[in-house]
């Protein structure tokens, strides 16, 4: 990201917390398929319509509305994106608007396309522990798919960093995950297993499928405390201490979200971030998909779609990693401002290595 860009990013969540009227999609998650390779345990995917409506036309005429409109940041998901044959073009597409980018994969034909991911800024490939653990969660097939995808980002110098589901299978492993990301000069980050409260099928399961992989109780303060103390011990941990803190003080083990206020962040989904889901429609969060009516973008465009969203009714905090450590940033934590400065230089200096 350019001085400018960066300057516009500090400059644009000064002036939201100024003027209560601003808005503008800082921080955009893209979903650019629902199809994906994997059947992982804890994941809906495939009950989702298995249908590109994406052209590659359709999805850069976005990318130059996300920019117009104000955004600087773009995650690009899935579903399995690299499942997408266009997704070079897309990076690339993407960083020349200036945006900083990020891709979160399972690995699949990452070795035979790595230069396709040379435009992105943090590669996060999807690691769930030691083989026998991680093909349990994620199949038997994608262990060696994310040992040779993390093994290619490396050996060509792009920024990688490890992305692992924390489930009741792998919570005993955090030590060995962290070890093993450091060990390689990565970054290891840790995600709290998303599920909906209500039966519906959804991009994440309802509660009631996965009750078994669900951390809650003491198992879960043991490995987020874990985690803390790996963090505060200078390991490649990649969430910040607040975040880990707003996971252990959150009440219930049966929800993630919640009606009541964080005491660590305000909720900035629909004022600075937005979710535009591979079925073409914006949301102010992930949560809202399925529960909330989203917003077809090819209809009336990105900027009209933003200016219409609204984000989930009675729901002001949750425990979603990427919802709390961008909402810990807006919300201008100094903890965890300093510690994504560290992260990133530290991966930059990793993929130098």
């Amino acid at each position: 990201m350019k001085i400018k860009d960066l300057t516009y990013f500090g400059w644009s969540i000064l002036r939201m917390h100024l003027q209560s009227g601003y808005r503008v999609p800082l921080s955009v998650h893209v979903g650019l398929t629902n199809r994906c390779n994997n059947r992982c345990r804890y994941c809906n995917f495939q009950s989702l319509s298995q249908e590109d409506v994406w052209t590659t036309e359709a999805l850069l005429r976005v990318l130059e509305e996300m920019r117009d409109t104000g955004t600087r940041r773009v995650q690009f998901t899935g579903g399995e994106p690299m499942l997408r044959k266009d997704l070079g073009v897309i990076l690339s597409r993407a960083k020349k608007l200036g945006m900083f980018v990020g891709v979160s994969t399972n690995g699949f034909q990452v070795p035979e396309r790595v230069e396709e991911l040379r435009p992105v800024d943090i590669v996060q490939v999807s690691y769930d522990g030691p083989p026998e653990v991680h093909g349990y969660l994620r199949g038997e097939k994608n262990v060696k798919e994310a040992a040779s995808a993390i093994e290619a980002l490396i050996k060509a110098n792009i920024p990688v960093w490890t992305n692992t589901v924390l489930t009741t299978v792998n919570a005993p492993y955090v030590d060995e995950i962290v070890e093993n990301a450091g060990e390689k000069g990565m970054v290891a980050n840790f995600v709290l297993l998303d599920y909906f409260e209500d039966p519906g099928k959804h991009f994440h399961p309802a509660r009631e499928e996965i009750e078994k992989l669900i951390l809650k109780g003491e198992k879960k303060k043991v490995a987020l405390n874990r985690l803390v103390k790996l963090k505060r011990e200078g390991k490649p941990v990649a969430g910040s201490i607040p975040y880990f803190r707003n996971a252990l003080d959150w009440p219930y083990d049966d929800r993630v979200t919640s009606p009541d206020p964080s005491p660590f962040y305000r909720c900035w989904a629909g004022r600075a971030i937005a979710h535009l889901e591979a079925d073409a429609k914006l949301y102010a969060c992930g949560m809202g998909v399925g529960r909330v009516p989203g917003i077809d973008v090819r209809e009336i465009g990105f900027q009209e779609a933003w200016r219409r969203i609204k984000p989930l009714p009675n729901c002001k905090s949750c425990t979603m990693a990427c919802g709390v450590e961008a909402n810990l940033l807006f919300s201008l934590n100094v903890d965890s401002i300093t510690n994504w400065i560290k992260q990133l230089v530290f991966t930059k200096a990793g993929s130098k290595q």
